[in-house]
């Protein structure tokens, strides 16, 4: 192994240890009554996913917290690296308490997902505000009660082919409503006319 391969490996070990590191959500904090908060409709859980083809899936997969109410989503935000700060690899996940981010989970099983390809160029300046702006419709209800029941949760994926924005949906007979939700999806971010959205 040369010295440039020894160095980037000692280089994303570092990330990786921080990044758990960070992810340790500090417990010297005073602790707010939960009666002076803010309850959200439905409680969710948030992880993070770094590949690493020596394990599979499941043992790339760190739950981070969950998040009951928006003190607890803020609480979150600010204390995990930007998207800016991970590398190719790296996935952000929000998905509803219950409900596993994986497709063999009862609640995805049969479903599908939209997707927002963006051009990784654009990861500083357009897919931080994009993914939180994607939480905040997600646990604020902002799909509608009569589209929301069919949302499990987002994935935000760091690719170096284009990184990814992913509503990930229960089984649905109805294309009308599968076609509601890709659209609500695009005008409540503002995606551009040039991002392709599709569904898979």
């Amino acid at each position: 192994m040369n010295n440039n391969n020894h160095s980037k490996i000692q280089s994303e070990n570092t990330m990786n240890s921080t990044m758990l590191a960070r992810l340790e959500f500090p417990n010297h904090q005073p602790q707010q009554s939960n009666d002076d908060k803010l309850q959200l409709k439905n409680a969710w859980g948030t992880y993070f996913y770094k590949a690493d083809k020596q394990r599979d899936w499941k043992q790339n997969v760190i739950y981070i917290t969950s998040i009951s109410y928006i003190e607890d989503f803020w609480s979150f935000y600010t204390h995990t690296y930007g998207l800016r700060d991970l590398s190719n690899g790296s996935d952000y996940i929000l998905f509803k308490s219950g409900c596993l981010p994986m497709w063999e989970d009862l609640s995805s099983r049969g479903g599908g997902k939209w997707i927002v390809t963006i051009d990784p160029k654009r990861r500083k300046h357009d897919l931080d505000g994009y993914w939180l702006h994607l939480m905040l419709l997600l646990i604020g209800d902002m799909f509608g009660a009569h589209l929301s029941i069919y949302i499990n949760g987002a994935i935000v994926s760091l690719r170096v082919k284009g990184d990814r924005l992913a509503l990930w949906l229960k089984k649905i007979d109805d294309l009308n409503i599968i076609k509601s939700i890709g659209n609500k999806f695009k005008d409540l971010l503002n995606i551009p006319a040039d991002i392709q959205i599709i569904y898979e």
